[in-house]
């Protein structure tokens, strides 16, 4: 076993070694509880300095390690707690504080804002709380009878009743930053996206989409129309979606595309569109481009005067062994397999996606061995489940498909793997938590984004490609690079 894995297995099997010695209530079971606090204290900076050494810093954490410190911390003071030793009305304030900052991290993701907190100001507050368990701990021992610390004892007590103060003045600071931070990012996009004037637009609908299957989308797609002022035209259905649609579109020059993301991917690739602003209208069962266009707000469409802007998008020429295609996010590996156990098409996208998943799980391979090269440089993803490549940050639903600030026009493709540093059998299950750990837009074990002017990705095995809405094949490669600007329309 990786000597990483071992250190990362330990943080989190020392807690209940702790807590068995401190029940014992002896003063060398105490000493032995202290001691091995103390290790897994330090075993964080072991771990890092194990992995660098193990692979010239060319390799991605165990996911365990986000986890650790929390685990410990909030094991050991929920354990005095109990001994009556914390008050359990300060630890019901740290998971407080904990909660909100997850809730403020998962609507800044929601909103692709980058929730930035100084990272000194983050270590700080953690350092408070080991400190402050090791106050405590210490205290045990003064209670158990260690006559040694007794003479101590005030001094002990004032250190903890320090920290205790730090760690709180610490929580609440920093729940403040995130208040403070989230609403005035807000402020700055709804001032930066103010429409001034109407944008005399059109519409262009598929009929094929699955919702267009569905009552209330239509007539959801009619309010959207009337409050634009827009005209409904519908794409024919022949095997040539645009055939005889470019007359009707030659005078407008903003379109929305009505369907599913297949269907607005289909409009990257018609040539007569390429000088159109797009914008899209949620049709189908794809949510990425409903997130990217209109980051999630439920029914923000149907406004008669939300604040459409005009933006530049990247679009990315993707190459495989099929051939060419222009698109805006590609999944290589387990998640393009989803797609492709998705294929047997109903009226309900969703369930179709669920019905999907849940084959993918049971049947598509889940580790590859890719070897990525970002502009020529090199880098190799070993046992990694899937790799999203793209412009457009979502899957939908608020979840991430990119961590971090991905810049919609920059000329930059952005990348994510999703790698374990663990046992294979555990890449499926593993895929499930980075989905919910890209819900708050943290990049920690096992997600690893990367981003360049040219990307390559190749595996001695081919793998699952799927390009916007579609699943396109196998391939042993895949190149990626930007290609041209598309003005779409965003709220």
């Amino acid at each position: 076993m990786n000597p990483a894995n071992v250190i990362s297995f330990f943080r989190i099997a020392s807690l209940p070694l702790i807590i068995y010695f401190l029940s014992q209530r002896t003063v060398h079971a105490s000493y032995w509880a202290l001691a091995i606090y103390g290790f897994a204290m330090l075993s964080d900076v072991l771990d890092g300095i194990v992995s660098k050494n193990n692979s010239g810093g060319n390799t991605i954490g165990s996911f365990l390690d986000p986890l650790a410190d929390k685990i410990l911390i909030f094991g050991m003071l929920l354990f005095f707690a109990i001994s009556a030793q914390f008050a359990w009305t300060f630890l019901f304030l740290l998971f407080i504080r904990d909660l909100f900052f997850l809730s403020f991290r998962f609507l800044s993701s929601r909103e692709d804002i980058l929730f930035l907190q100084r990272k000194m100001y983050e270590i700080a507050f953690t350092l408070g709380q080991f400190f402050l368990i090791f106050g405590l701990l210490v205290e045990h021992l003064i209670d158990g009878g260690s006559l040694r610390l007794l003479k101590y004892q005030s001094s002990i007590h004032a250190f903890v009743t320090s920290m205790e103060s730090l760690v709180l003045v610490l929580a609440v600071l920093s729940l403040i930053h995130a208040i403070l931070f989230y609403t005035r990012e807000i402020r700055k996009k709804k001032r930066t996206s103010i429409e001034e004037k109407p944008m005399p637009l059109v519409i262009v609908a598929n009929k094929r989409s699955r919702g267009y299957y569905n009552l209330y989308r239509r007539r959801l797609l009619g309010i959207f129309a009337r409050r634009r002022g827009a005209n409904i035209i519908f794409f024919p259905n022949t095997q040539n979606m645009y055939q005889g649609v470019d007359r009707d579109l030659a005078p407008h020059r903003r379109v929305i595309i009505a369907g599913g993301d297949g269907s607005f991917e289909s409009a990257l690739n018609y040539p007569s569109l390429n000088s159109k602003i797009l914008g899209f209208f949620p049709l189908g069962a794809g949510n990425a481009f409903y997130s990217f266009f209109y980051k999630g707000k439920r029914y923000e469409y149907l406004r008669s005067r939300f604040p459409f802007k005009e933006i530049d998008l990247d679009v990315v020429q993707l190459e495989y062994a099929g051939g060419t295609r222009q698109t805006l996010f590609v999944n290589l590996g387990l998640d393009a397999d989803v797609i492709r156990f998705s294929l047997d098409r109903t009226h309900h996208g969703f369930m179709d996606y669920v019905r999907g998943c849940w084959r993918a799980l049971q049947n598509a391979q889940g580790s590859y061995n890719f070897v990525v090269r970002v502009d020529g440089r090199k880098r190799e993803l070993s046992n990694c489940s899937t790799v999203i490549l793209g412009k457009v940050p979502y899957f939908g639903y608020g979840i991430r498909s990119l961590v971090g600030a991905v810049k919609p026009a920059d000329g930059k493709v952005y990348g994510l793997g999703v790698v374990n540093r663990h046992a294979s059998w555990l890449n499926k299950p593993l895929r499930l938590w980075a989905l919910l750990v890209g819900m708050f837009n943290f990049e920690v074990p096992p997600l690893l984004s990367f981003k360049g002017k040219e990307l390559e990705i190749t595996s001695t095995i081919p793998f699952p490609i799927q390009a916007g809405g579609e699943y396109l094949g196998e391939s042993t490669w895949v190149r990626l690079r930007v290609i041209r600007k598309q003005k779409v329309l965003v709220v």
